[in-house]
């Protein structure tokens, strides 16, 4: 006992030696780095000591957790940045600073819930302001919520109009939702009031890009994100997908070749070249791609995709299966997979499991009139004539110029005559 007073004493005379002054003004300075943090250690240290922690107010000791916390987050150090915003929440309640950047710190985490879960608190604290909503809406997104994220970034937009960033944000969401149309408007809304981010033109070309029948649109927006930001990656890799859809030759690779060269680590950039260059016949070069993809991001649900149909494609029905169900896995609300996944179930003669992945692929994409005649047809092979009359008829409602629509509609009538069995009547 008596021996630890002693080093104590000893602590605190060395601490004291560093004036706490000093270390206090070096800790909650702006450029800080690891000198502000031992720095902000030191005094956190000498607070717990009395005779030298008297001189600093709980108010400035939440100063230094602050200071800390962010000095931490920025070095990576996620968990004990939380720890010590936790220290200022429990100094100041009434904060609501640290509730935001403890959210943003579990966020990096990938703990969307106890991210969400602050921002709600802080939305309860302080419902007045349009950036907590958006704060809560991203971090939905994060979590694959993207209907949550929608009720968020609404009220966030009906608050604060005339914030691109909000509209940008709303775009992603309808654009994960398959929502084209509206992704379009909302990213178009944004580029009307700040029309100086590259990136808002990245977001409608790549609605534009997934909506289908646009290429030209989005290369026009694509070469303005270019203009605005020469190195962002993924304009490249995004004008590498619009020229492939041209069908300019050579060009698209070259494109996705930039991409990759402006960010190595970039595993989308990876997928994007690869694909180009399965498309291209280069098949060793897009298995290195989607690999490399797989490796510098394990949760990249559309490499998985990508290198499951390469896999297909040679005959590796296994591998192939693997890689779609990993894919459905981190993405439920993917919709290649599924169809893949399922074609494969059919060619081997499994037609309730393809019918269940057609399903499934439905649900998440119910206005492709394509998954219905993909279902229809498993429906057809299972002898389910009615199910698959009714698919038929939805996929050519859906697109009247579909061939396979109308042929298997005809094809099932047919069926249904040569049997005898009446054709049920249609839906009005």
């Amino acid at each position: 006992m008596v021996r630890n007073v002693i080093l104590l004493l000893v602590l605190a005379l060395g601490l004291a030696a560093c004036s706490p002054s000093d270390d206090f003004a070096a800790c909650t300075a702006r450029d800080g780095g690891p000198k502000a943090i031992s720095a902000c250690s030191r005094v956190i240290l000498i607070t717990k000591i009395l005779p030298l922690g008297q001189q600093f107010k709980t108010h400035d000791l939440a100063k230094v957790y602050m200071a800390r916390g962010r000095q931490l987050a920025a070095q990576g150090e996620l968990d004990s940045a939380i720890v010590d915003f936790g220290e200022v929440i429990r100094l100041e309640p009434r904060e609501t600073q640290p509730l935001l950047e403890r959210a943003a710190a579990y966020q990096k985490l990938g703990k969307h819930d106890l991210a969400i879960a602050d921002l709600s608190e802080l939305i309860l604290r302080d419902a007045r302001r349009a950036s907590h909503y958006a704060a809560r809406g991203k971090a939905h997104q994060a979590k694959g919520d993207d209907e949550s994220a929608l009720r968020d970034l609404n009220q966030a937009i009906a608050m604060d109009p005339g914030d691109p960033f909000y509209k940008v944000a709303r775009a992603a969401s309808h654009r994960r939702k398959r929502d084209y149309d509206r992704a379009i408007a909302d990213a178009t809304a944004a580029i009307a009031i700040q029309p100086y981010f590259a990136v808002f033109y990245v977001e409608r070309a790549d609605s534009l890009l997934r909506k289908g029948g646009n290429a030209e649109r989005a290369l026009a927006d694509l070469d303005q994100a270019i203009k605005l930001e020469p190195g962002l990656a993924v304009a490249h890799s995004r004008r590498a997908t619009a020229l492939a859809l041209m069908k300019a030759h050579g060009e698209p690779l070259a494109e996705a070749e930039e991409g990759v060269r402006l960010d190595p680590k970039s595993a989308e950039a990876r997928v994007t070249r690869g694909t180009i260059a399965l498309a291209a016949g280069q098949r060793e070069r897009a298995a290195a791609d989607f690999d490399e993809a797989i490796r510098l991001d394990p949760g990249h649900a559309e490499a998985y995709e990508a290198r499951g149909i390469l896999r297909r494609a040679a005959g590796d029905l296994d591998g192939a299966t693997r890689d779609f169900s990993e894919a459905i896995r981190l993405d439920p609300r993917m919709v290649g997979p599924y169809v893949q996944r399922g074609g494969m179930f059919r060619e081997r003669g499994a037609h309730d499991k393809a019918l269940d992945d057609f399903t499934l692929a439905i649900r998440n994409a119910p206005m492709q009139a394509g998954l219905y005649v993909e279902r229809a047809q498993s429906q057809e092979k299972l002898g389910r004539l009615t199910e698959a009359l009714d698919d038929f008829r939805v996929a050519r409602g859906l697109d009247p110029r579909m061939p396979a629509a109308s042929e298997g509609y005809v094809r099932i009538e047919a069926a249904f005559a040569a049997s005898g069995r009446p054709k049920p009547s249609e839906n009005p």
